[in-house]
């Protein structure tokens, strides 16, 4: 079983919170998972227990998310990323030869790619699954109705874990991050993430499309992508096993 661990990291404006971790396995090049919005590592879990099988494996409690308290406001795509930054570094992460692996989920794509921009020398491979901000649907709520799209093609167990972590997180919240992450021109940004890079989706994915998909991979320098048959949205939940295996393909 993952176990938890909690360590005290810097956010903006001198506040300090403690951040909450689930981790499992040991040995190999260390491989963190970073949820999605309104989400914690809980919907990380049966992915981590099966790639923990090949070493060691943490999925974090962004601030604001799970059980890692939010440091008195709410933080967007930037500061999340260097929450993650600060995370890395107080857990020694950051010290790692050859950097990490680092694996995010839907918005939390869009905040492992903001850290492998900024700091490409902590990252040996990045993984975006169903990446958010689909230009397709550049409304909140537009968003939100292709998560109601989803909700029927996942594990029910899923539907339980988000429940709770959307109540915890707060609609509000969630609401301000989701608008402002869609403000980001994230095609610009991901032209600079010069790392090699692996954008994964399900093939029944509402969220992020397979053009979106296509046009994302075509503009990383080193981009790939990957498409699960029969995958929806939350993959890293419902089909943790082949989510692994695409994983640990690129990456190991």
């Amino acid at each position: 079983m993952p176990s938890d661990v909690w360590t005290p990291v810097g956010l903006r404006r001198g506040t300090t919170t403690r951040m909450h971790h689930r981790e499992a396995g040991h040995g190999g090049r260390p491989l963190v998972l970073v949820h999605g919005l309104g989400m914690s590592g809980r919907s990380m879990k049966p992915a981590l227990q099966v790639l923990a099988r090949g070493g060691r494996t943490l999925a974090p409690d962004l601030p604001g998310y799970g059980r890692t308290r939010g440091g008195g406001r709410t933080l967007g795509i930037a500061g999340l990323a260097d929450a993650l930054v600060g995370w890395l570094d107080a857990t020694g992460l950051d010290d790692v030869e050859g950097g990490i692996d680092l694996v995010g989920h839907s918005l939390g794509a869009q905040v492992v790619a903001d850290v492998a921009r900024r700091r490409p020398d902590l990252v040996r491979h990045l993984v975006l699954v169903g990446p958010t901000r689909d230009p397709s649907a550049p409304r909140w709520w537009q968003q939100a109705g292709r998560l109601a799209l989803d909700a029927p093609r996942e594990r029910p167990g899923l539907l339980l874990v988000a429940t709770v972590d959307y109540l915890r997180a707060g609609p509000l919240t969630m609401v301000a991050v989701l608008r402002h992450a869609l403000r980001r021109p994230e095609e610009r940004a991901m032209s600079d993430v010069d790392v090699p890079t692996l954008v994964l989706r399900g093939s029944r994915d509402p969220v992020a499309g397979q053009q979106w998909c296509e046009d994302l991979a075509a503009v990383l320098p080193q981009g790939r992508l990957q498409v699960l048959p029969g995958a929806a949205h939350g993959l890293n939940f419902s089909r943790p096993e082949a989510f692994a295996a695409a994983v640990t393909d690129f990456c190991r």
